[in-house]
């Protein structure tokens, strides 16, 4: 997948993040939040690193952290109050 389709992926993965944890449906545990927390910390400091230094490698950051905020979002999504 080329970097900007990459760049695309994470701005997606952190809009859904936004709006689901906005929504009343969002009901996280202890544990959980501070996983996202931790992810979503990592993620900016990787895209930050990527931004200020140039010898590193923007395909593997990019990866990274594009798994990094799949892995987010999937743990918002479990965290969501299932309605009948």
């Amino acid at each position: 997948m080329p970097e900007k389709e990459k760049v695309l992926k994470i701005k997606e993965f952190s809009d859904d993040i936004v709006r689901k944890v906005l929504h009343d449906e969002y009901s996280p545990d202890a544990h959980s939040l501070k996983n996202v927390v931790e992810l979503l910390s990592r993620s900016v400091y990787d895209l930050s690193e990527m931004y200020l230094n140039d010898q590193c490698n923007h395909e593997e950051t990019l990866k990274g952290t594009l798994a990094k905020m799949k892995i987010a979002c999937n743990t918002v999504d479990q965290n969501r109050i299932k309605t009948p």
